[in-house]
């Protein structure tokens, strides 16, 4: 018989296992050690209160990762991670943990519902359908690793570089976009401003990685926005993007944009200069309440 439990009342070590065992098979190596599955919860802001393990007797045989934040007065929650142990597979074990978690939100007061989910996941994403999600937009993940060359184009603003909260008062677009790229979740990143007569005509939000010698091995672009009402949107972009990915570093370092809408500007700038999809996933709703 399958039950269910908070993680907050389970052990780590089974959170572990559930984790482990729920991702085995998967299109990328989800293996974690302890250290790094206590990480992952901190640094992605996910609850151990609002999470679940599934148990089968004593054993653990799956998760789902939770998170819970208010966005303009209303709480949106999201599943930061749907797992299964193989032989537990369409046995029934993700309809019922997804039923727990709906139950908890309700409980939570979310007002909407979020995951995403690899795009050529139909088993996953018949499931999130059959519980009410609906696709809200299609993302990509895009990279490229060697020298770039992207002049900027003549400027009429300036970039100015600010913390990552610093967004939430100068960001015009939605704020209902995936979890990870909020810039609650890139606390230690850094918001670029483009700045005209004194007015943000554009934004993005970016994180570069060290390593272990202090030497830039990596840039993660999370958002790049233009102003919706700017003459020349396509040049704010290119400018922050510029600026975002060090295209004036020739060096040979990683440089990847995260959960972008395929639709996006950004995409197809990107694209233009090498930039090729690495993963393609659905941003899934589901409205809770009113």
């Amino acid at each position: 018989m399958i039950t269910c439990k908070r993680l907050s009342q389970c052990t780590l070590q089974d959170a572990l296992i559930a984790w482990n065992k729920g991702f085995e098979g998967y299109d990328f190596d989800m293996t974690l050690t302890l250290e790094a599955f206590l990480n992952r919860l901190v640094f992605e802001n996910l609850s151990p209160a609002l999470s679940i393990l599934a148990f089968d007797g004593t054993e653990p045989v799956g998760l789902i990762l939770n998170g819970v934040r208010s966005i303009d007065g209303k709480n949106i929650s999201w599943n930061g991670g749907t797992g299964v142990a193989p032989a537990y597979r369409s046995k029934g074990v993700g309809k019922r943990m997804m039923e727990e978690v709906l139950s908890i939100y309700e409980k939570e007061g979310v007002h909407t519902a979020t995951l995403e989910a690899l795009s050529h996941n139909n088993r996953a994403i018949k499931l999130y359908e059959k519980m009410g999600y609906q696709t809200a937009d299609q993302l990509v993940h895009l990279g490229y690793s060697a020298p770039l060359t992207l002049d900027p184009p003549a400027l009429t603003h300036d970039i100015h570089w600010e913390k990552p909260h610093n967004l939430a008062e100068h960001s015009f677009c939605s704020r209902l976009i995936p979890w990870q790229v909020q810039w609650q979740n890139i606390r230690d990143g850094e918001a670029l401003l483009a700045v005209e007569k004194g007015k943000t005509i554009g934004y993005a939000l970016s994180k570069r990685k060290y390593d272990e010698q202090g030497k830039l091995s990596g840039i993660l672009l999370f958002q790049c926005e233009a102003h919706p009402e700017h003459e020349n949107k396509e040049d704010v972009l290119k400018s922050l993007l510029h600026e975002a990915f060090a295209f004036s570093n020739k060096a040979d370092i990683s440089r990847t944009a995260v959960n972008f809408p395929r639709a996006h500007s950004v995409c197809g700038i990107l694209e233009d200069e090498g930039f090729i999809v690495k993963a393609e996933q659905v941003f899934m709703v589901k409205e809770m309440t009113a």
